[in-house]
Parts: structure tokens; C-alpha cells; sequence
């Protein structure tokens, strides 16, 4: 028997048949393996379900409700904390950084009012500085600079990061301590709602300073960033008065007592130093404004602002 026979008494298939029935059998399997392909692409179309609002969502809708109300009005936030602490009388004190670890900022940060990064004697740059500036406000502490000179390339950088303090040194002129108010502070704004005085010629652009300090930064800087000056020699003694009668938005002056004995010679303590400190003081004092001076000087009458931490203990350089 060939292979091709079928077996005893089967029924012989006819051609036509067998031709059908191969089709047949060829679309059954084709219409499977379509249908098993389409399951899984038709459960994927399928709409899902939208997700859950938890308190993340519900914070998220209420800050873009926040966002869409009206912007704060000038003058009218304070979130710079040494000027409402020097308002109410309190001393304010400051741990120095001259580096860049974000770490160390930290911890620098306990128990002090605010951070004096150092530009003028540092070789930080300035993307480290805007750095540490968000480590510091993170923090709970207040940014201030002291940048190298009051030039407008340093302070609009300053500004810009976030900074709510800008230290000028060597001040012993008009123009510089003009500048330093200047450069950082907003001009008019709007008309209609001006900004708070002094006016100035800071420039407008993406910072992150707003992102730091919200949504009433732009409106509210002019009357929350503090503006010290640093009078560290005799020339500036000389000029103390005329410049604090001449240059409105000054908010402090530091006797910087290092240079300011360094540069005439003498030191804390001595006749001549004493007398050129007393001429800043009384002059300070006299025209309503913060004076400055290290943190061993703390119990010397007038001065509520301090660079320097409050356990200092000494009284400043013997005399000579």
C-alpha cells in the first residue's frame, strides 16, 4: 500500500473538499492569534481611572489658587527677620561663611539671626554663594553678603541670589555708599503702586530670589533688603556725617574695628582709635541708624548688630 493510500474502508476525500477545508483551517488559526494580539492592545485603550486626591494634589490646588490671586502690595511683607528683630530692640548676631559646604552652612546657621557669607575676602563664586544663599533661608537664617566693592555686577548678583543683606567695605565716600543703595534697590516699578523709597536702578530680570522668597519679592524688596556700610578708615570717619546726610536707604553702619585700627595705626582701646569710634557712634546714633560693630562688643552702649556669634567673651584688642 503507498503512503498515500487511506486506510480500509475509509471514505475517500474529494479534491474540492480537501482545498476547503485547508482554508478553513488556515482563517480559524489566523482569527486566533489576531484576537489574542488585540487583547492586550484593547485593555490598554482602556480609560483608567483617575487617581486619588491626596494632600499632595490638595496642596498643589491651593498654591495655584494662591497664584492667581493679586500680587502683594509694596510695603506691605516683611520676611527679612533681623530688621523686625532691630525693630523690636532685640540684638542680632551672625556666623561668618568663606566656604562653600552646604553642610557646614547648616550648621552654622543654629542659633544665629543671620549669615554673613564673605565675598570681599573669599574666593567663593557666585553660583556657590546662590547656593549657600538657599541652604541659609532653608535654614531659617537670613543671607547677607558682604560683596567686594559696591559695584553693580557684585550686588545685582548678590540681590538676584537671594540676599536679604548687602555689606559694603571701605566705604569712605559719597558716591560708594550711594552706589551700594542704588545698585540694590528696585526702581519706581509701577505708578500706581510705586515701590517703597529709595528708588533705584537695580535691574529686573529671572532670579532666584523670587523663587526663594515668594510671590511678593519683587514688590517687597526695596523694604526688606538691609543695607550696611563699613566705615574702616580715617577718611571715612572724616566723611561719616556728610554721607549719612546725603545718601537715604542706608540701614547700618559697622565700625569695622580690625581695618579700623589697622589703617590708622592704632588699635581698640588707645586714645585715638577710641575718639575716631566715638565720632562714628554719636553720628550713628544721631541719625536713627543700626550701628554695626564686632559681637565683643556687645555690651558697649549703642550697638545691637553684630558680626560674630553672641558667646563672645573678650572686649577687643588691648590697648597699645
Amino acid at each position: 500500500m503507498s503512503k498515500h493510500t487511506p486506510p480500509h474502508g475509509a471514505a475517500r476525500a474529494r479534491p474540492g473538499e480537501s482545498r476547503l477545508r485547508k482554508s478553513l483551517l488556515t482563517l480559524a488559526a489566523v482569527l486566533t492569534v489576531t484576537l489574542v494580539a488585540a487583547v492586550p492592545y484593547v485593555s490598554a485603550q482602556q480609560p483608567s481611572q483617575p487617581p486619588a486626591k491626596g494632600a499632595a494634589a490638595a496642596a498643589k490646588g491651593k498654591a495655584a489658587k494662591a497664584d492667581q490671586g493679586p500680587v502683594p502690595a509694596p510695603g506691605s511683607l516683611t520676611f527679612n527677620t533681623v530688621i523686625t528683630k532691630l525693630k523690636a530692640g532685640k540684638q542680632v548676631f551672625c556666623n561668618s561663611i568663606i566656604e562653600p559646604d552646604l553642610e557646614a552652612a547648616k550648621k552654622a546657621c543654629e542659633g544665629q539671626d543671620y549669615i554673613w557669607i564673605e565675598m570681599q575676602h573669599s574666593t567663593l563664586t557666585w553660583r556657590e554663594t546662590q547656593n549657600l544663599i538657599e541652604v541659609i533661608v532653608k535654614e531659617g537664617c537670613i543671607p547677607f553678603v558682604r560683596v567686594p566693592s559696591a559695584n553693580v555686577g557684585d550686588i545685582q548678583k548678590a540681590t538676584d541670589a537671594g540676599a536679604l543683606g548687602i555689606i559694603i567695605p571701605m566705604v569712605s565716600t559719597v558716591e560708594e555708599a550711594r552706589n551700594g543703595v542704588m545698585f540694590a534697590k528696585f526702581p519706581v516699578g509701577n505708578r500706581e503702586s510705586p515701590n517703597t523709597k529709595p528708588w533705584g536702578h537695580r535691574s529686573s530680570g529671572n532670579n532666584r530670589a523670587g523663587a526663594i522668597w515668594g510671590r511678593g519679592y519683587a514688590t517687597n524688596a526695596n523694604n526688606n533688603i538691609f543695607i550696611m556700610i563699613q566705615i574702616e578708615n580715617p577718611a571715612g570717619v572724616g566723611m561719616i556725617d556728610t554721607i549719612l546726610d546725603e545718601v537715604e536707604g542706608i540701614d547700618a553702619v559697622m565700625v569695622a574695628s580690625n581695618d579700623f585700627g589697622i589703617q590708622a595705626g592704632d588699635r581698640d582701646g588707645s586714645p585715638t582709635f577710641n575718639a575716631r569710634e566715638e565720632l562714628v557712634r554719636k553720628s550713628v546714633l544721631a541719625h536713627g541708624k543700626v550701628l554695626v560693630g564686632p559681637s565683643n562688643w556687645q555690651t558697649r552702649p549703642g550697638y545691637t548688630m553684630f558680626q560674630g556669634r553672641r558667646s563672645a567673651a573678650n572686649t577687643g584688642y588691648e590697648a597699645r
